[in-house]
């Protein structure tokens, strides 16, 4: 175990009862989300770009141009907050805007040729995030983690099609 992830959380938690726990997991949400946003800020900090930027630029990288609606759609955000961070992108030379010659309506999201030559770094840092992480723990509890979480998904999927629905 690296110098890094020397605090280790015991498998052990104290019992708590049914509604402690749905606090408790509340809780542990909102600082995970927060934890996570933070250590990859400051991962990507070199690059001077946020965890949101990089998120956006690796999928363009991947995909090719792409409409707002549909990257708010694959990262699971809102199209306001895609709008504004793109609109950053594109002040930093990172991506284009373009309107579509058969419909002028669709506004396209593109990489440019700075963010394109800008890749290998921003994968390099990805890799090494996920490399720190990899010191930190073993590949057995990150499956469990990874269980968790798609349970969890799952379930605030079942509240979100019943909100629908009322």
């Amino acid at each position: 175990m690296s110098k890094l992830c020397a605090v280790r959380v015991s498998e052990e938690g104290a019992k708590l009862e049914y509604q402690e726990y749905c606090v408790a997991i509340n809780e542990l949400i909102q600082s995970v989300g927060s934890k996570f946003a933070t250590a990859a800020n400051q991962q990507f900090a070199g690059q001077n770009l946020t965890a949101s930027q990089v998120g956006i630029l690796l999928l363009l990288d991947k995909t090719g141009a792409m409409k707002v609606s549909d990257i708010a759609s694959k990262l699971n955000m809102r199209e306001s907050n895609i709008s504004n961070i793109c609109k950053r992108l594109e002040s930093a030379g990172f991506v284009l805007r373009s309107r579509q010659v058969d419909d002028q309506r669709v506004v396209k999201i593109e990489l440019t040729t700075a963010a394109v030559k800008k890749m290998d770094g921003i994968k390099a840092s990805v890799s090494n995030f996920h490399r720190k992480m990899r010191e930190c723990v073993s590949e057995n509890d990150l499956k469990d983690i990874h269980t968790g979480l798609v349970k969890l998904n799952k379930l605030f999927d079942v509240f979100c099609d019943l909100e629908e629905r009322v």
